[in-house]
Order: structure tokens, then C-alpha cells, then sequence
């Protein structure tokens, strides 16, 4: 209940104060095929055919080396049969996001957009890795966690664009202190970039448990209802920073609590064995803009 009441009053708080953009068209209509138990394959493509942007992520992903397919695939209706609307659903979510926030120019100290978006998608990919090779994430798609840690930082693009000169302050003040963003959001917002994230997961439907872990991605251990999947991505974050992929520039990395070993299921010598896929995995993948 104590949890409940306090989101609620973020959850205000951040309404008050912020802008939120609402959920892409071509979501909302995605959501309402998918929802309609009479929908097909063709149904689902027509809708993702209209934006050019999700269709062309739809049929790079079904051709990639994560389906090894012999035969190329270049119909929208086709990919969508093969990877599920589940599939087809998170894909766009994630092409949808990268439309609505990708292309921000805005200058604004200690911020690279780009070097933004390699952090988002280094901790997406890393989420994927560790997943995959951890028991407690056994029966969890690894798109899942992809999604989850390509998003976590989300509300700092929020800030970005919605508080643009309060949130350059935040970061020229955190500079020049040496304190955490975190700390100095909290301090001059009164709430910070991850209840910013999940407040917006929550305006777009997403998925619970990937709104909750955008909320305790810096505070893990403070999680009540979905630890492991928190302290995968406070892991994955920890591990975008350590690898030089910050997701701002020239200023103190967050901090990385003890426990989360032990609630993602590896241990210290088994995350730095799996470093090399992780990087591996994340030259594989290219900015989407």
C-alpha cells in the first residue's frame, strides 16, 4: 500500500510538472487489431505497412541471424505470421520509440544524443545476454529484457524535451559537484529521470513489470515487486557505463549495489565471461537512425 500511495504521488507530481508524449499511432492501433480475436496476419500488416519506419524493423528483424531463415523475407504479412504478434508488438514498440524520441538535436551540456542511444541499447543488449544464461529468467523471452533496457533511461529524453532547461541545469549542477544525476534530479525536480520513465510506461500501457523495473532501475533492492528483472537491467546499466558506453558524458557513473548478483542469478566471474558476447552482440546491432 505504502508502495501504491508513493508512486501515485510521483505519478502526479511528474504529470504536473512534465509533458508526456502519447503513445504513437500506430501502437494504439496495433493494440486495438491485436485485442480484436478475429484479427489475422494481414490484418496486423496493413496497420504496421502505414508507418514505414516499423516495417522496415519488422522485416530487418525477421531477416536477421536470430532467425536464420534460408529464404529471404520481404512481405510485412509474411514476417508478421513468422514472429507472432507478441513479437510483431515489441518490435514496433521499439521502432515506434526510436521515431517519437530518436531525432532530438537539442544541445545541452554533458548530453550526446547518439551516445545516448548506443548506453540504451549496450544495457538492452547486456540485459539479453545475462538473461539468457541466468536460471531466474528462465521462461522470459529474451526481447523482453532487450526492450526493458533499451528503455530504462527513457525519461531522460522526457527531460530532454519536455524541461530542457531545467534538465541542463541538473546535469551542469551535477558536473560541477561531482553528484549523481540521480541525487541532483531529486534535489532540483523533486523526482528523477527513472519515475519520469515509468511514468510514461505507465501512459503507454507497457507491460508492469517493464514499468517497474524502469522505476527501480537505480534502487533494485528497493523493488517490491519484480527485484530480479530490476536489478538485471541496474546490472546492465552498471555494465553500459564500465564499457564506456555512458549514457551521459563527464559525469559520475551511478552506483552499482552488491546484491544484484545474487537476485540476477550469476555471479561476478560468470558476467565478465560473458562480456565479449555482450559486445559481440551490441556491434551487431546498429543505431536505428
Amino acid at each position: 500500500m505504502e508502495a501504491q500511495a508513493k508512486s501515485t504521488s510521483i505519478l502526479n507530481l511528474v504529470n504536473k510538472t512534465l509533458e508526456l508524449p502519447t503513445l504513437p499511432e500506430v501502437l494504439v492501433k496495433l493494440n486495438e487489431t491485436m485485442a480484436n480475436p478475429d484479427s489475422s496476419a494481414d490484418d496486423v500488416a496493413k496497420v504496421i505497412q502505414a508507418d514505414p519506419a516499423v516495417s522496415a524493423n519488422i522485416l530487418r528483424i525477421v531477416n536477421s541471424a536470430y532467425y536464420g531463415l534460408q529464404v529471404r523475407v520481404s512481405s510485412v504479412n509474411l514476417a508478421v505470421s513468422i514472429m507472432g504478434f507478441n513479437m510483431t508488438k515489441k518490435v514496433a514498440l521499439k521502432a515506434a520509440v526510436f521515431s517519437v524520441f530518436g531525432k532530438k538535436k537539442d544541445k545541452v551540456p554533458h548530453f550526446d544524443p547518439t551516445a545516448f542511444w548506443k548506453h540504451s541499447i549496450y544495457t538492452g543488449v547486456a540485459a539479453r545476454v545475462l538473461g539468457s544464461e541466468s536460471p531466474r529468467f528462465t521462461g522470459t523471452h529474451a526481447e523482453d529484457l532487450y526492450v526493458c533496457g533499451l528503455l530504462h533511461d527513457i525519461g531522460k529524453i522526457i527531460l530532454l524535451e519536455s524541461a530542457t532547461k531545467k534538465y541542463a541545469s541538473v546535469l551542469e549542477q551535477a558536473g560541477a559537484t561531482g553528484h549523481t544525476e540521480l541525487q541532483v534530479e531529486n534535489e532540483v525536480l523533486g523526482f528523477n529521470h527513472a519515475d519520469v520513465g515509468s511514468v510514461l510506461a505507465i501512459k503507454w500501457f507497457l507491460p508492469e513489470d517493464l514499468t517497474i523495473a524502469i522505476r527501480y532501475h537505480h534502487a533494485p533492492t528497493k523493488d517490491p515487486f519484480h527485484k530480479s528483472l530490476s536489478s538485471l537491467i541496474h546490472l546492465a546499466d552498471h555494465l553500459a557505463w564500465s564499457a564506456g558506453k555512458p549514457s551521459t558524458q563527464g559525469l559520475p557513473r551511478p552506483t552499482l549495489e552488491s546484491e544484484v548478483y545474487q537476485q540476477v542469478g550469476l555471479d561476478p566471474k560468470q558476467v565478465e565471461g560473458l562480456l565479449p558476447q555482450v559486445q559481440q552482440d551490441f556491434e551487431a546491432t546498429g543505431l536505428p537512425f
